[in-house]
């Protein structure tokens, strides 16, 4: 087996795993909490005083809604349902409303047909902005990204995402830094291609191409 089969055989083991284990907290430990909420409000709704008389009971309420934000989030990085469901323009979606937290301005253009991509190509693509969106928060101190996924002539989709953060220069980057060689090898084993542009001060635009592929 080459390298790139080696790699590829990886990557759809590690994605596989990553979605049993996204739905088994989605289906448990998320619908656990969601119940323990309904139960608690339910109860809460119905003291003399209403709700927010009893102080243990709204911590308690407010601690089991930060972890059901926490839970969805966990879902959302190890694979969101979106991304099976719905394609990648839904799951760019879930992406961007995080970014949203932190950044003050996302946008998010898409333009296509509405053909779903293969589910590889869909998960390559959505493991690409995964990875830019954790590189801008954690490097770039943005203020604006602006995220774009189109379908070009000839049926090849390009996702580019551009910052006006701190950008870096190329030159003297370790290849692996900001797993770009990570993103660089997504784009390989699919026959695709991605280029990096950035020199500092004047934030990174990172543009993913893959050639025509549909589900």
């Amino acid at each position: 087996m080459s390298t790139d089969q080696s790699l590829r055989t990886l990557l759809q083991r590690q994605e596989r795993e990553r979605q049993l284990v996204a739905y088994e907290i989605h289906d448990g430990l998320a619908q656990y909490v969601s119940a323990a909420i309904m139960h608690l409000e339910a109860y809460e709704a119905g003291l003399p005083q209403g709700p927010g008389s009893e102080p243990a009971i709204t911590e308690v309420l407010r601690l089991l809604r930060q972890a059901s934000s926490e839970t969805r989030h966990l879902i959302a990085g190890l694979r969101p349902p979106a991304l099976d469901e719905l394609g990648i323009v839904e799951a760019i979606n879930t992406l961007v409303a995080d970014a949203r937290l932190e950044i003050p301005e996302v946008i998010f253009d898409h333009t296509g047909d509405g053909d779903r991509l293969s589910a590889e190509a869909e998960t390559a693509l959505f493991r690409v902005a995964q990875e830019s969106f954790t590189n801008i928060r954690r490097h770039a101190a943005a203020t604006k990204v602006l995220i774009t996924l189109t379908r070009q002539p000839g049926g090849a989709t390009m996702l580019r995402i551009s910052d006006n953060g701190k950008g870096f220069d190329l030159d003297t980057v370790a290849a692996d830094h900001f797993g770009l060689e990570g993103i660089r090898q997504r784009a390989h084993l699919l026959g695709g291609t991605a280029h990096v542009i950035s020199q500092p001060d004047t934030g990174t635009t990172l543009e993913v191409i893959l050639p025509a592929t549909t589900g």
